[in-house]
């Protein structure tokens, strides 16, 4: 739908009418007819002015306006990733193909992340078969980045398995202050905790205790007022496997031991299983840390 259209949807569908909105923002009622039909535009301040009026937020505005669907453009992404787990790659190929024909175009950055994005389903997501180039434009931009907006946590999500630890956890300043300062948004949080959880799954494997600290505590703050239970079971892990690289084994065991009752009481047997070999291999590396620090 048009802008016009989808005001004429919402206010008509709360009842109001065209003199009471016109009235309501200090126009008239002929240039609400005009801007609904199409003929004349509207500022952003005055939008802002009629969705106010008419209880309605700027994202779900948009929503309506691409037909009850996120973004066209960012659900492009989303398309592709679905595309490579129905194991269509045929028509990733030629999103790819069409990708980089526009870009050539227009020059746009998301164009070009969706065509490296391609490029890497297309090589498995295998970080040794990726062009390292593209990881390397992709890392470049996100850090060159000093506010992150959606499109940027979008591609964080997308890229965070084939970059180097070392890479993630300084891309971990711009996310942490993504989630504070947009935390409100929902639109954000599935997308965060997958980040969230998978920064500190790289921080346990590489030994990067210092950011395993810093990401879990930001993580407990997205969700302190949030009754995620999923979320708040994995949190309870990982301040287990915190509690063990800081000598308190026992204890952290205790807490890991917690979550797996809740995973194996939620019929999460792979989750469960995965999880505890993780912990696993963690108790074999503080294990072998102690027995070489008994040799010296």
């Amino acid at each position: 739908m048009e802008i016009g259209q989808v005001i004429r949807y919402i206010r008509t569908n709360k009842k109001i009418t065209q003199q009471d909105l016109a009235t309501a923002i200090g126009m008239t009622r002929p240039y609400i007819a005009r801007i609904e039909s199409g003929k004349n535009s509207i500022s952003s301040d005055k939008l802002t002015e009629i969705l106010e009026y008419c209880n309605v937020t700027y994202n779900e505005f948009f929503y309506i306006k691409n037909d009850y669907k996120p973004s066209s453009k960012m659900n492009e992404f989303n398309r592709v990733i679905e595309l490579y787990y129905a194991n269509n790659m045929e028509e990733i190929l030629k999103i790819k193909k069409t990708v980089s024909e526009q870009y050539e175009k227009n020059g746009d950055i998301f164009l070009r992340h969706l065509y490296i994005l391609c490029h890497c389903i297309e090589n498995d997501l295998d970080s040794s078969k990726v062009n390292e180039e593209y990881i390397k434009e992709i890392t470049d931009y996100l850090l060159s980045m000093d506010e992150w907006c959606y499109h940027e946590l979008a591609v964080m999500n997308n890229f965070i398995l084939l970059f180097p630890p070392e890479t993630a956890f300084l891309m971990t300043k711009n996310l942490l202050k993504r989630a504070d300062k947009y935390k409100g948004l929902n639109l954000d949080k599935n997308m965060l905790s997958y980040i969230f959880f998978n920064l500190l799954e790289c921080s346990f494997k590489y030994g990067g205790y210092y950011y395993s600290k810093i990401v879990l505590d930001a993580t407990k703050n997205y969700y302190k007022n949030v009754s995620d239970f999923f979320q708040q079971t994995l949190i309870i892990y990982y301040e287990g496997m915190l509690n063990i690289v800081e000598n308190s084994i026992e204890e952290g065991i205790a807490k890991c031991e917690r979550a797996f009752i809740i995973f194996q009481t939620l019929g999460h047997e792979s989750i469960y299983q995965k999880y505890k070999a993780d912990l696993e291999e963690l108790l074999s590396k503080v294990k072998n840390k102690e027995a070489t620090a008994e040799e010296v």
